[in-house]
């Protein structure tokens, strides 16, 4: 079912050079926050022609901390490499600006409400507020992304007190994200509470295949003492837990510092995500099956069309199994019960004979629960 990387290639050529396309973009939205009582913005990548791409769905990463922009700037940059250019992304950035009027800060989204002397001697008035923070993801963010993208999967990354953030947020809802990416969290604050909330969370609640993955710089050899010890207990707890659905990766990076470890961390990160956690939640379907009508459109009146995808009602990847029945001269249809999210090409048998189908470069992605009939264009055959 694989392509020739030229015809793929070449595919890729003349899909751009035909269709209107619009770059990989960048936009700046701003979301009026019920939870933080705040303006809140945020910043969306999208890739190459994903207006065009109508008939494909994307996973979605969350980075935390992008009022670093070059945070989120390196996460949409190095995605294409990683993945051989064979996956895109939406990439959301979760600003936490400093705001002067009010004196507000980021450690305030990132802090709850501090227990220990300590910590609030640490931290000061710039903590306490983690709760909102947490709803305004949740409630917020995220339901924006959802309905206004197309969305599947998501990744939560966090750098530092945005790190230890998700991993909290990860014990309260754990499918507030599929997957955590926690890159030199601090475990140590407010009497190891982070770890705490990890120790006690119960793991039967991933419903999934999820990937922790939990990184460390030079954190604890010479400064930040308490952060060792710390890291080092909630390692050895992950590492023992039995658990078929928890991925647990740690990355370690002493050779580097807190904020240069970012990168690194990263560059190891989505490889264990795109390359072993992803391809086993794509495997994921519904229960429920929704009868879907499947229309093409075809350029040429003696094409004989086949369908097949990722579930048994569509061959599993079988090209010459499921044939569509002819409805007129450039017409083909056929109404299956589906499961979602459905994957699937067109063919005439065989994979040498793929179909450019409009509105995709890859498998076409459907949510057959959110429509009962479905519309394409064969555009031409790779033969």
């Amino acid at each position: 079912m694989i392509s020739k990387l030229t015809s793929i290639l070449l595919f890729t050529v003349c899909s751009l050079t035909l269709h209107a396309q619009n770059i990989a973009r960048v936009e700046n939205i701003k979301i009026q926050s019920k939870a933080l009582d705040q303006e809140r913005e945020i910043l969306i990548y999208t890739p190459l022609d994903y207006d065009w791409r109508i008939h494909e769905y994307f996973n979605v990463i969350y980075v935390f901390d992008a009022h670093h922009r070059e945070l989120f700037d390196y996460t949409t940059s190095i995605l294409s490499f990683i993945s051989e250019n064979s996956k895109n992304f939406i990439v959301v950035g979760i600003t936490s600006p400093y705001i002067k009027e009010t004196d507000y800060s980021r450690n305030n989204d990132l802090l709850p409400v501090l227990n220990s002397e300590a910590a609030q001697k640490r931290y000061g008035k710039y903590s306490g507020n983690a709760n909102n923070f947490y709803d305004y993801v949740k409630d917020e963010v995220i339901p924006y992304v959802e309905d206004n993208y197309r969305t599947l999967n998501s990744v939560g990354i966090g750098h530092s007190l945005s790190a230890s953030f998700i991993l909290s947020s990860m014990v309260k809802t754990p499918t507030i994200f599929d997957n955590y990416i926690a890159i030199s969290p601090n475990f140590a604050y407010d009497d190891e509470r982070v770890a705490k909330e990890i120790f006690q969370f119960d793991y039967s609640k991933f419903t999934q295949p999820t990937l922790v993955y939990i990184s460390h710089a030079d954190e604890g050899n010479g400064y930040w003492k308490e952060w060792k010890p710390s890291r080092e207990k909630v390692y050895s707890f992950l590492q023992s837990k039995d658990n078929d659905n928890l991925i647990f990766e740690k990355g370690n990076f002493e050779e580097y510092n807190h904020w240069n470890t970012f990168p690194v961390s990263l560059n190891k990160a989505l490889p264990l995500y795109i390359d072993k956690t992803l391809p086993l939640q794509e495997n994921i379907l519904s229960q429920e099956e929704y009868e879907v009508t499947i229309n093409v459109s075809v350029p040429n009146k003696k094409d004989v069309l086949y369908i097949t995808g990722n579930q048994d009602q569509l061959a599993n990847w079988n090209p010459k199994k499921i044939k569509m029945k002819k409805l007129s001269d450039y017409e083909r249809t056929i109404t299956l019960k589906l499961k979602s999210p459905t994957q699937f090409k067109l063919t005439k048998g065989n994979w040498d004979t793929e179909a450019e189908v409009e509105g995709s470069f890859g498998n076409i992605i459907i949510k057959p629960e959110t429509q009962s009939t479905f519309n394409l264009k064969v555009l031409s055959f790779y033969d």
